[in-house]
């Protein structure tokens, strides 16, 4: 049988927090740059927000990363770029949270790439979205709808509970 592989492009396979690193020196850059070249001026201060958050956007998308994913009886693989596979043993995988894919209700449907799966004794692995778009992407969301699919078949886990009332989020496992 052949192997069904996922390829997510711009995902950020880091905690989302550490998106800061890039946030708070963009900031500071462009408010110094203002401060010292112009007096207050409304329309500069948006034009510079703009600068600013252009900039912010095109640092993540350049560290973003596309990930394969793909599973075998054993193992959970992952490719970042064209590195080599990195393994994980699916009985190390405890659980994952990952949007509700598979929802029927408008509101809720999402296509941003969010998968936290935790790991015994290591650190979890992040897949993270660089996009940040509200609108639903119908291909992208079928594609995230399978990868959760195939994720639940292979590592034998259901949906247990919310992670966040407010999100879309929920905790797979097996128990």
């Amino acid at each position: 049988m052949a192997r069904r592989e996922f390829i997510l492009k711009n995902v950020l396979p880091f905690q989302i927090g550490w998106t800061v690193l890039v946030i708070i020196p963009s900031m500071a850059l462009y408010g110094a740059l203002y401060y010292f070249l112009f007096d207050f001026s409304v329309s500069l201060m948006t034009i510079f927000t703009l600068l600013y958050l252009g900039t912010c956007y095109l640092i993540l998308k350049v560290i973003s990363v596309k990930m394969t994913i793909w599973f075998d009886d054993n193992y959970l693989y992952l490719k970042k770029n064209n590195n080599r596979y990195v393994k994980y043993a699916k009985t190390d995988i405890i659980g994952f949270f990952s949007f509700d894919y598979e929802t029927k209700t408008l509101q809720l449907r999402n296509s941003k790439i969010y998968f936290k799966f935790c790991l015994k004794n290591s650190h979890p692995i992040y897949l993270n979205d660089v996009e940040y778009k509200s609108r639903y992407d119908q291909d992208k969301g079928a594609e995230l709808k399978r990868l959760l699919k195939e994720a639940q078949k292979e590592l034998q886990f259901t949906k247990i509970k919310t992670k966040n009332k407010l999100q879309n989020i929920y905790w797979y496992s097996d128990h």
